[in-house]
């Protein structure tokens, strides 16, 4: 068969080879432009696929449609409804806007954040002081000044370190007695007032921080000891906590080493004198006889 095929090829001539090329061509390159528009149309269905499963996919949330100050109560109009990927969505967001009406924002929520049960107080009771201090904290205030108390720039929702001072006259000597400590309010004021963030508060004198029960006793006992400082953090610290430590100074004064006494020129001690044959006269009254004399009387 292959040999009748040649044989034939053999016969024709020019323009039928180049008639016969063209027909080959023509064949393959419709056999290749098939194969390919068959592979082009079934990539496209697998990325329409695709698209249609991520809108499966796709999550209703409720975000804020304006800024949110904390404690104040959430009305309709400051939340919108938005699909969002379901794999960008935190697992506890809220779905629904009527499970967070009138309910007061635990935090600042800023628009387009998606709200979640974190940032919202369960009830209106929450809202006050006792509402602000950890489960497992307790409240306790202390006396600070302009110095102590980080010039007012601490402000309630900061954290801060606590050092402790203590001067016995000739030395001083500080140490970080505890870190990362919540401020829950300076001069009896718990909330920032909006635009306000960066002023100072003026005059502050009292603090009240959230402690363990243990840490709170400790704090009491420090403020007997010496002074206690504020140490304002940082809002994203290179590290949390630091590992103990102490630095000491002393006085100069206490420290001047004591001059060595001069010595005294020693005195050479002066020569007795010589002393002066004392004659004593004893009256013949008193003059006794010797014992030999009075023997042979």
């Amino acid at each position: 068969m292959i040999l009748k095929i040649l044989k034939h090829l053999n016969n024709l001539n020019i323009r039928q080879v180049l008639i016969l090329a063209g027909v080959a061509a023509g064949l393959m390159f419709t056999a290749i432009y098939l194969f390919l528009n068959a592979y082009t149309a079934k990539e496209v269905e697998q990325v329409r696929e695709e698209v249609i499963e991520e809108q499966l996919r796709l999550k209703t949330v409720v975000v804020a449609k304006t800024d949110i100050a904390p404690r104040i109560k959430i009305k309709e109009e400051m939340l919108e409804v938005k699909e969002m990927s379901e794999d960008s969505v935190p697992s506890d967001a809220i779905t629904e806007k009527e499970k967070i009406l009138e309910k007061p924002a635990k935090v600042t929520i800023l628009a387009g954040d998606v709200i979640t049960s974190r940032k919202i107080y369960k009830s209106e009771e929450q809202t006050g002081f006792v509402g602000t201090i950890p489960p497992d904290c307790r409240a306790i205030s202390i006396h600070v000044n302009d110095i102590t108390g980080v010039a007012g720039f601490a402000k309630a929702g900061d954290h801060v370190d606590l050092m402790l001072v203590e001067n016995d006259g000739t030395s001083a000597t500080s140490n970080i007695i505890l870190q990362n400590v919540l401020l829950l309010s300076i001069n009896q004021n718990m909330e920032r007032e909006k635009g306000d963030e960066q002023s100072a508060i003026e005059n502050p004198s009292i603090v009240t921080v959230a402690l363990r029960p243990h840490e709170a006793l400790k704090l009491a006992s420090a403020t007997k000891l010496g002074e206690i400082y504020l140490m304002l953090r940082p809002a994203r610290p290179l590290e949390n906590y630091v590992e103990g430590m102490e630095y000491k100074v002393i006085s100069s004064k206490a420290a001047e080493e004591v001059k060595p006494e001069e010595k005294k020129a020693e005195v050479e001690p002066e020569p007795e004198k010589e002393k002066k044959a004392v004659i004593e006269i004893i009256e013949g009254a008193q003059l006794l006889p010797p014992p030999e004399d009075k023997e042979k009387k």
